[in-house]
């Protein structure tokens, strides 16, 4: 292999790398966040005017 060969298998590979550890971090960050909707275990009870 030639030295042009090998510089841009590593820029491919170097991208994928920082392609899937942008894809890792953003999903824990995403796990992290809880939507509202689970937030709570019950449901709210809404009080009604009679």
């Amino acid at each position: 292999m030639t030295s042009d060969m090998i510089e841009i298998w590593t820029g491919i590979l170097g991208l994928a790398y920082l392609a899937a550890a942008g894809l890792y971090f953003g999903m824990l960050l995403a796990r992290k966040h809880v939507p509202a909707s689970h937030a709570r275990p019950y449901p709210v009870r809404i009080r009604r005017p009679r």
